[in-house]
């Protein structure tokens, strides 16, 4: 995970999902709860609106929950904190439109839910100005290239002050960047070319993607992860975001299918943001297993779980020894200041749990401060022993 601190529609869903697809949707599912139930304990009516711009048709064809569903069911589970999840779907093809508002009928009785036909890019601006005044999460999910950057923009820009909360989540098709990014050097004539290389120049905000990607010569990955990581700096520039960007594949060796892109103006969103990341990566590392070892003799839940916890015994060992050499300075600091720091490569992987086990083994020689009894650490002063 690459971390920063402040300075049209789907083509069906014929399956089930596919790991990609459990990793976004448990990072929502994970993290909709901490967002509704902070940011909406002042919120008018405590409302809080999640905008969904891509929606589909709401729910796979097994029945798995697609992003609508998924909200519906969260907006149910908040009532019993006393928050009132608004959800607005947005999407442009006819037919997963009618599933979708049929979808929403069935599941959504005396919800807060509304359903909305055409593109994003034409709605963004009303439903802006329906959710004026609320907390609000943007996610954008296109199947291809995004919405011109000027619009994206539009997010934070039109809502320029904190509270209410302004968040946007985005994933970012590698897919589509590496086909548009192949026009840049292939010597066939190919028709609509300065069209598609247009269309992605208004999706970054200018042609500076088409330097970056070619400075890296053949190291494709690393290219398209400097555009995305550049595309979501200028997002961020003068809005101060903190933000994060993570590719998400299918297979730990294949190619990513999208970088997740978050960006929101609290510490608390970054953070909690990062431990929804952290579960909805262990959902998709067990998703994977399952899928390879599907029908064979190898399936073992006991070598999961070992494996699993090797990786965590890493994560913990990661922390600590950051957590040593900070300490090591002589000087007190609040752990969510210097997230980036203590984290360091496990950032985006490991929770506060493994901060507590890392921490736990420095109490008291390395640091008088204690973590036990402790439930927010990331916001706690930790004090040199």
């Amino acid at each position: 995970m690459t971390v920063r601190k402040p300075s049209g529609g789907h083509v069906g869903f014929f399956e089930g999902k596919k790991p990609a697809a459990i990793l976004k949707h448990a990072v929502i599912d994970k993290y909709v709860s901490p967002f509704a139930g902070k940011t909406g304990l002042y919120s008018p009516g405590h409302r809080v609106a999640v905008i969904d711009g891509y929606a589909g048709e709401g729910r796979y064809d097994n029945g798995d929950e697609a992003s609508p569903a998924l909200l519906l069911r969260k907006a149910r589970e908040l009532q019993g904190v006393n928050r009132q999840l608004e959800g607005y779907f947005v999407e442009s093809d006819p037919t997963s439109l009618m599933k979708l508002r049929q979808m929403v009928a069935a599941e959504g009785v005396d919800l807060p839910m509304q359903v909305f036909s055409g593109g994003i890019e034409d709605q963004l601006d009303n439903l802006l100005t329906l959710v004026k005044g609320i907390p609000t999460l943007v996610y954008l999910d296109p199947f291809g290239v995004m919405i011109p950057f000027r619009k994206t923009a539009q997010v934070f820009a039109q809502r320029p002050s904190q509270p209410p909360a302004t968040e946007l989540l985005i994933n970012f098709s590698a897919v589509g960047l590496r086909r548009v990014a192949g026009l840049l050097t292939s010597i066939k004539d190919i028709p609509g070319r300065p069209a598609t290389l247009a269309r992605m120049d208004a999706a970054c905000g200018g042609d500076w993607w088409q330097k970056v990607w070619l400075d890296h010569g053949d190291e494709k990955e690393r290219a398209e992860e400097a555009v995305v990581v550049e595309y979501t700096r200028r997002l961020a520039a003068d809005q101060r975001c903190s933000w994060c960007v993570t590719p998400v594949r299918n297979r730990a060796r294949h190619k990513p299918l999208y970088y997740l892109v978050f960006l929101t103006r609290h510490r608390d969103g970054f953070t909690e943001f990062a431990e929804a990341l952290s579960l909805g990566l262990g959902q998709w590392r067990k998703a994977v297993y399952d899928i390879e070892n599907a029908d064979t003799l190898f399936a073992d839940e006991a070598a999961f779980q070992a494996s699993e916890q090797a990786l965590e015994d890493g994560w913990v060992n990661e922390i600590e020894g950051n957590l040593r050499r900070l300490l090591g300075e002589g000087k007190s600091f609040v752990i969510s200041r210097r997230y980036s720091e203590v984290y360091g490569k496990a950032a985006g992987q490991a929770r506060q749990t493994h901060l507590r086990k890392a921490w736990n083994r420095l109490h008291p020689e390395i640091t008088k401060t204690s973590p036990k009894g402790k439930g927010k650490l990331l916001q706690l002063l930790i004090e040199p022993a």
